[in-house]
């Protein structure tokens, strides 16, 4: 592009034909690298179309059979399962974009005494390990009442410093004057918040969904202690239940992962243009 625009010509035959190997060096290196990604997730989808127990990975199969997610949907706690890691993602998505694009709306936009040491104080939690959290967490919820209920799956992994970073970046990336001039319409800040922020703040706040969602199906150490009866559990937790109670059924549980990669792969293929156009913003804006 750049030499047809200092010469009036197009790159020569030659010049294409010299950047050719490179460009099919990228190419391959591409593919092996995709290779390499959806290998192992062939070889679960192989092994759960397995019709013997003790199946291997192995890409020779005898008789495909679809036996095994049959028998994972006629089970009712399964199915249970799966409902509750729906709910428990949705909902801890739904709190933690809400309630973080608010923080990141005071912390970009409003005046208040301490907001910037409130903000750094917040930022250095992101430091800390989950482990390292995870006892005191656990024993206020359990003093709570939360222990096997939805309440203590949703509300201690709802909201975070991850989102109001990443949405507070957006914030100030929001033009003052725009507010100022719903400020001299006699706007306040609940109706500038509506109108102004909620409507420009749309990819960070998908990408942050997106990223809540898939964390949070794909949760395990939390809903572990928190889920401690079967009917709880979410369905990471109940797949690795399986291996006492279907006495390690190799083809059952990786028929039991390909379902939970299953609603993640839809999720990132419906809003992939939205996930995009939000990484790409933030990459511009900072």
């Amino acid at each position: 592009m750049a030499t047809r625009e200092l010469t009036g010509r197009r790159p020569s035959h030659a010049g294409r034909l010299r950047k050719l190997p490179r460009v099919l060096s990228v190419h391959a290196v591409a593919i092996v690298f995709s290779v390499l990604c959806a290998a192992p997730v062939l070889l679960v989808v192989i092994a759960s179309l397995h019709d013997s127990v003790y199946a291997d990975f192995s890409v020779r199969v005898s008789e495909w059979t679809l036996t095994n997610y049959e028998r994972l949907f006629a089970n009712e706690v399964f199915v249970r399962w799966m409902l509750n890691s729906l709910w428990v993602a949705a909902a801890v998505t739904a709190l933690t974009v809400a309630v973080d694009i608010l923080a990141a709306y005071a912390f970009g936009k409003l005046r208040f005494a301490g907001r910037d040491v409130a903000f750094r104080t917040m930022l250095a939690t992101m430091m800390l390990p989950f482990s390292a959290t995870l006892v005191p967490v656990y024993l206020l919820a359990s003093e709570l009442g939360m222990v096997d209920h939805y309440s203590g799956l949703i509300i201690p992994a709802a909201a975070g410093p991850f989102g109001v970073y990443l949405l507070r970046q957006f914030v100030l990336g929001i033009p003052n004057s725009l507010m100022e001039a719903a400020r001299v319409d006699g706007a306040n800040h609940w109706w500038i918040f509506r109108r102004v922020v909620l409507p420009l703040c749309k990819q960070p706040m998908a990408v942050l969904a997106i990223f809540t969602f898939v964390a949070n199906w794909n949760s395990f150490l939390w809903p572990l202690l928190m889920a401690q009866s079967e009917h709880m559990m979410t369905l990471p937790v109940g797949i690795a239940t399986t291996n006492t109670q279907f006495t390690q059924n190799i083809s059952l549980i990786t028929a039991g992962a390909v379902i939970s990669i299953l609603p993640m792969a839809v999720l990132f293929a419906v809003f992939q243009r939205y996930f995009t156009s939000g990484v790409l913003a933030g990459a511009v804006k900072s």
